[in-house]
């Protein structure tokens, strides 16, 4: 009965021990996948605009097999042009070869804006240039490229907003890179009390 009892509990561990590395392969890959299309989307978006100060900011993105040596991560996004104060609402197709993470293709379609595309507020927006002017000024350089995961709005003191941010960043030739972030705009002046970011190597 002992004996049972020990083999039972070594299964159940085996089993449990199993299901975590299959549950951390699973979400390393599904970060994997959103690196990716960060990172490809905004170097395809940067050399056919010609223009190097862009924030991409991915609404869904949704992951479809084609092949075993092939898969297709499709998704809705927005491209915020920093310069020209635009915003262009895009769909994107990206094949992967997932072996090895190769980027096979890349596609996408700018769209009308509607309802449920992501549309900045004009908090958002300002954060953004504060943002990647603070970086340019840092850095001297205009050669920035963001990618926004995920922003959070916050009421600071003196009723101004904070946004705590995650992200990746691009510096001129430097690789991909994370970054968080902690704006603070003035509710009046609409302007920045505070810019603070960390870029991990």
């Amino acid at each position: 009965m002992i004996e049972q009892n020990k083999s039972s509990t070594c299964k159940s561990f085996l089993f449990l021990v199993i299901c975590l590395v299959f549950s951390s392969s699973a979400l390393a890959i599904g970060e994997n996948n959103h690196l990716l299309v960060t990172q490809n989307l905004s170097e395809k978006l940067q050399n056919d605009l010609a223009d190097s100060n862009l924030t991409i900011k991915l609404n869904s993105v949704e992951e479809h097999k084609i092949s075993g040596s092939e898969i297709e991560l499709k998704g809705s996004a927005t491209c915020l042009l920093t310069k020209q104060d635009n915003q262009l609402p895009l769909e994107f197709e990206i094949k992967v070869n997932p072996a090895n993470q190769s980027v096979l293709d890349v596609k996408y379609n700018f769209v009308e804006a509607s309802g449920d595309v992501y549309a900045p507020t004009s908090n958002e927006e300002i954060l953004m240039k504060e943002l990647m002017a603070k970086i340019s000024r840092d850095y001297k350089t205009e050669n920035i490229v963001i990618a926004i995961d995920a922003v959070e709005k916050m009421k600071g003191a003196n009723d101004a907003n904070k946004f705590l941010g995650v992200g990746e960043v691009r510096i001129g030739d430097m690789v991909w890179n994370k970054i968080k972030f902690d704006v603070v705009l003035d509710a009046e002046t609409g302007k920045a009390n505070r810019v603070v970011y960390r870029v991990e190597k």
